[in-house]
């Protein structure tokens, strides 16, 4: 093929697989995200657009290796019970629904500056549901909460979502120079949020009764949960101080899976491998 050939072959198999990925799954082709962006990736390579060397060298294996440290410190945090504690804590403290929402979107967005935020919408989820059905409050409020404020709150940092961390790796952004100019915007966001959430939803917030249950335990790993925050804030400082993210975040998860002492295939399980698949054939594509 020649060069434009190439070229409308690329830009057709582009949007094959935006569409795949967008769209709902066919009965023709029952393809999630992540099974649509390799199919995308292998038909790049076996049309002839790339080479299987430049489809190689297309992916960006720094971001890759980032969110995978950050996902298991966030997956020990979840074998400590931390965020199960975490939604507790939030519902003791909740005199009202609106608080509770308030509480909820602080948690939401801070976490996900933190952590990924894809991986805290899938760890904060279903305690969110089992505690707002506890407390026996409407879901829909809360969950859009902790959906749109885990977007907002990722703004903060480099390591808050996959295209902070994109763009950190190709624009060579200090991690402070970057938290310093965003994370006023994703504050001021959350705000906004929590604005146009409680307004929204006043009458639904305004009928609702928080109902607690005495006998709710609160459960932490206090052992697991101190290393985890040592090594948690032993990478941030090593992000401050300019150090490679990804291998910082690697070897503070490695550090914590030898003194953690949890069976590392239980780790793994809560590793978001559809993500990282996802994002690897997106590179190519």
């Amino acid at each position: 093929m020649n060069h434009w050939q190439k070229e409308m072959v690329a830009a057709a198999i582009f949007g094959i697989t935006y569409v795949l990925i967008s769209g709902r799954q066919m009965k023709i082709l029952p393809l999630n995200r992540p099974a649509a962006a390799l199919l995308g990736a292998v038909l790049m390579v076996s049309t002839g657009v790339m080479t299987p060397q430049r489809a190689y060298g297309a992916v960006n294996y720094d971001t890759l290796v980032l969110l995978l440290g950050m996902m298991l410190i966030s997956a020990y945090l979840y074998l400590a019970h931390f965020f199960e504690w975490a939604a507790d804590v939030i519902l003791k403290y909740s005199h009202t629904p609106g608080r509770l929402l308030l509480y909820l979107t602080l948690t939401s967005g801070i976490l996900s500056a933190l952590l990924v935020n894809d991986t805290i919408c899938l760890m904060l989820t279903p305690l969110v549901v089992a505690v707002i059905k506890r407390g026996k409050l409407p879901l829909l409020p809360f969950l859009i909460a902790l959906a749109t404020s885990a977007n907002i709150g990722s703004v903060a940092t480099l390591v808050g979502n996959p295209q902070n961390m994109i763009i950190g790796h190709f624009s060579h952004i200090p991690f402070s120079e970057f938290a310093r100019s965003l994370a006023p915007a994703a504050i001021i966001g959350l705000a906004i949020n929590f604005g146009i959430l409680r307004f929204g939803f006043r009458s639904v917030l305004r009928a609702a009764v928080i109902i607690r249950k005495p006998d709710v335990v609160l459960k932490l790993d206090r052992g697991l949960f101190v290393l985890v925050c040592i090594v948690f804030v032993s990478i941030f400082v090593c992000f401050f101080a300019g150090l490679n993210l990804a291998w910082t975040a690697l070897a503070g998860a490695a550090l914590v899976m030898v003194l953690g002492r949890r069976e590392t295939h239980e780790v793994l399980k809560l590793v978001d491998w559809h993500l990282l698949v996802f994002f690897a054939a997106l590179f190519v594509v």
